[in-house]
């Protein structure tokens, strides 16, 4: 489907977003736990709020869906999907490597999607036929075997925990360089040629609404952990390249001893 006409509507809203994240960032702040012991904040629930507002004033008969106040008109054709701020423990810390994600999904399938760094002012818009980083197409590199790889996941302890620790454990020790850089900007940094792998051991649909336009914009490889399609419950894994990918998974699912 066309997107374009969407295109100019979901940046306006990240530069509405990104400039009172970007004025939030770095300073004091309430913190609190959700159920699940995960962090939010003040921020986190304004930014959702104003985009939900913003949404329902451009498309009242679209649905929406957010990790902080949940969804809106399931049954709608059109869903836009948020997550205020991705990667939360980084701006609580004062690390600007988490962003904004706002997917739009057709008729239950991701068809456009963003990710927004205000900080440092990086912005990834993908319709899974392009990816433009700051308005320019990008690619991811080209590397086609797991030695000496850039391998980046958001918390190492839910991969050997969730998943084979063997496996992960496999896997780290074929990297030269293994980073939690992760949440949101790990798949900007694969989908902008700056790293070879992003893993996730689970996701939600907030995250990955987003990101699947902008990796399949780019060209990069992407399953669940287990080389399937199972994508949120079962994981993420983006790779650089087709070949790379299909190393990596063999390497995270190792034969059960």
């Amino acid at each position: 489907m066309n997107t374009e006409s969407f295109k100019i509507f979901i940046n306006e809203l990240a530069d509405m977003s990104g400039d009172y994240i970007a004025k939030a960032f770095g300073k004091k702040m309430r913190v609190d736990l959700k159920k699940d012991l995960s962090p939010v904040t003040e921020t986190d629930r304004n930014v959702e709020i104003m985009i939900r507002e913003a949404v329902s004033k451009k498309f009242p008969s679209h649905g929406i869906v957010g990790e902080e106040f949940g969804t809106e008109n399931p049954g709608a054709e059109f869903q836009w999907v948020i997550d205020p701020i991705d990667g939360t423990k980084s701006f609580i810390s004062g690390v600007p490597l988490f962003g904004t994600l706002i997917g739009l999904r057709y008729r239950g399938e991701p068809v456009l999607g963003l990710i927004n760094q205000p900080v440092l002012r990086e912005r990834i818009v993908g319709d899974c036929r392009t990816c433009l980083f700051n308005g320019v197409q990008t690619k991811p590199l080209q590397k086609t075997d797991a030695k000496s790889i850039t391998l980046l996941t958001s918390d190492s302890r839910h991969c050997r925990t969730m998943h084979s620790a063997a496996g992960w454990a496999a896997l780290e020790n074929s990297a030269a360089i293994s980073r939690t850089w992760g949440d949101c900007y790990g798949y900007m940094l694969v989908c902008r040629g700056l790293a070879h792998v992003m893993c996730d051991a689970v996701l939600e649909i907030w995250d990955l609404s987003a990101i699947i336009p902008a990796l399949k914009g780019c060209g990069a490889a992407f399953s669940d952990w287990s080389g399937g399609t199972d994508i949120g419950p079962n994981g993420l894994v983006a790779s650089c390249t087709e070949r790379l990918h299909g190393e990596v998974i063999e390497i995270l699912n190792p034969p059960e001893s």
